[in-house]
């Protein structure tokens, strides 16, 4: 019995030694073969690591590689959720430390991963208070952001970047793609403190930095229209600003300005509707500005020539049941003096001579109906109406600038044509793209979209053009040691509903220098000016102060015998 005893006992041990080591064996299959995969991938989390290197974004600079975006070195904060305890307390601690929302950052602690930004880009203090918490689970890492060394300098044509350094606005936006370079990376191991060990990279491809960009604009140039701005806003209060400065021979965006602006080192702390670059993206009635289309249109036809003379209606034209007025009476007007005194009803009856047809095909022509294609984002074409719909008021209004919107890039264009003879040339910001090594990998030159009149005609306007300044309703935009033409422009404003306020206007003057052999064209457009509201008065002022602070910057020879050296 002892012996039957001893040997169920032998056969129960074996059996349960046998279920035992069943249960290990099937354990451990199910740990190497169906956990296997979610277990390696746990070990690979917690020891090895996969690190995005992030390229420097491209640097901006003028047209004389003066520096105006670049890149600066700042660190982030990051946790891994895992390794914090204390998650509340933890999340409201950084929360004082940083000025960041506390239950946004807890919610993403509680997660429980291996990753979670905590804040990006702090500053220096921020860094050394998070340093003296010395929290377990909550790191720093190398990141890179966007500064604006000039701030609001420029910023409508520059933009800006979001907080992962892609562009937003203006060039940073157009060339981003450019700009932003190609991620690199790197497989390394970790140590149980989640940190690095830089002898254990396992694999690595290097980021490659962005291109850089070379503008148009010129540093001076832009700081002598900006400067000017603000005693426009600062005198006249206006609702908004645009000037543009482009050079008629080739098409170069010399400056472009817009009040309001920004500062796109703080983007968050502007108002956003002062981002837009009202320059490209707003369109208004122009006025008398336009009648240079006109002028050209007849000229370029023949229709009419300096000394044709023009019964001016002595200030009131009935046309369509509709009377056309001039700001003063006038009697008959030869076509010159048509376009010195700014005549509506003179112009009215010279687009008469053209013809529909021929108005909308030069509107046309000089770009009105649609975009110029410059690299900026967000231009818009301005507003022309299918000719078909117009009535027999309308050749009496758009003529003159009304029923017509346009915007100040196209304004600058449109006397660009007049002052390289003829031919319309594709406006641009961007004069190369550069490597690392400052070797060009792109560079942008002048391209013609097309001959809209011919060069003698466009002689004849130019002739037109330095009448209104020398004798006309643009004397205030004259030069002291140059011959400028021009043309101001006073539009009453649209008003949303329909009609047009009676007490808001646009001031405008459009113009180049010197006559003989132009430089510089420039576009001064302010909405809404108060106290005074003609494009004479306003904008010609303006226009003078621009035009020789940029003449004598570029060191350009007067014109005026009188200012001559002998020879």
């Amino acid at each position: 019995m002892h012996i039957n005893f001893y040997k169920t006992r032998q056969g129960i041990t074996f059996f349960t030694l046998i279920i035992i080591f069943t249960v290990l064996i099937g354990r451990l299959l199910y740990i190497q073969v169906a956990r296997h995969g979610f277990l390696t991938d746990l070990a690979n989390k917690q020891h090895k690591i996969f690190i995005k290197l992030e390229p420097r974004r491209g640097k901006i600079y003028d047209r004389l590689n003066r520096v105006l975006a670049v890149y600066l070195d700042t660190i982030s904060v990051y946790a891994v959720p895992r390794e914090i305890e204390s998650k509340k307390e933890i999340a409201y601690l950084l929360g004082d430390e940083l000025s960041i929302d506390r239950h946004t950052l807890y919610n993403k602690l509680k997660r429980n991963n291996y990753f979670a930004w905590v804040k990006r880009k702090i500053e220096t203090p921020e860094v050394e208070r998070v340093e003296k918490l010395d929290i377990k689970g909550v790191y720093f890492i190398d990141e890179s952001k966007r500064f604006y060394p000039g701030e609001d300098f420029a910023c409508h044509v520059i933009g800006f970047t979001d907080i992962d350094n892609q562009g937003l606005e203006g060039v940073e936006l157009y060339y981003n793609d450019q700009l932003k370079g190609e991620y690199g990376w790197r497989r390394s191991i970790r140590d149980a403190h989640q940190r690095e060990i830089v002898s254990h990279q396992m694999a690595q491809l290097p980021s490659r930095d962005g291109n850089s960009l070379v503008l148009t604009i010129d540093e001076v140039a832009q700081h002598i229209i900006e400067k000017e701005m603000e005693g426009i806003v600062k005198k006249y209060r206006p609702a908004g600003v645009s000037i543009v400065a482009m050079n008629p021979r080739t098409g170069e965006i010399l400056a472009m300005a817009n009040y309001p602006s920004f500062n796109p080192n703080n983007i968050k702390e502007g108002d956003l509707a002062h981002i837009k670059n009202k320059a490209i993206t707003d369109a208004f009635e122009p006025g008398s500005v336009f009648k240079v289309v006109t002028a050209s249109a007849a000229l370029d036809l023949k229709s009419v020539d300096f000394d044709t003379e023009i019964f001016c209606e002595n200030g009131a034209y009935r046309v369509a049941n509709r009377t056309l007025h001039d700001y003063r009476p006038y009697g008959t007007l030869t076509f010159r003096q048509v376009i010195e005194k700014s005549s509506n009803i003179g112009v009215a009856k010279v687009a008469d001579k053209v013809g529909k047809d021929n108005l909308s095909k030069y509107i046309r022509k000089f770009n009105f109906d649609r975009p110029l294609g410059i690299d900026l984002p967000g231009e818009i074409g301005g507003i022309m109406r299918d000719p078909e719909t117009w009535s027999p008021s309308d050749m009496t209004t758009i003529p003159m600038g009304q029923g017509i919107a346009v915007t100040a890039l196209q304004l600058a264009s449109c006397v660009s044509v007049i002052a390289n003879d003829g031919i319309l040339m594709k406006p641009y910001i961007v004069k190369s793209l550069i490597n690392e090594e400052g070797i060009p990998v792109k560079e942008n030159g002048p391209v013609a979209i097309r001959r809209v009149i011919s060069e003698d005609a466009a002689l004849k306007v130019k002739e037109l053009l330095a009448g209104v300044v020398d004798h006309g309703t643009g004397r205030r935009a004259q030069l002291d040691n140059f011959k400028a033409c021009g043309k101001t422009g006073t539009a009453q404003k649209v008003r949303p509903q329909g009609g047009y306020y009676k007490d808001k206007y646009i001031a405008t003057f459009i113009g180049f220098a010197p006559q003989e052999n132009p430089v510089v064209s420039l576009a001064v457009c302010v909405d809404d000016p108060k106290g005074e509201h003609f494009g004479g008065r306003v904008s010609a002022p303006a226009f003078k102060n621009i035009m020789t602070k940029l003449l004598s910057y570029m060191e350009i020879e007067s014109d005026r015998d009188e200012n001559k050296g002998d020879i």
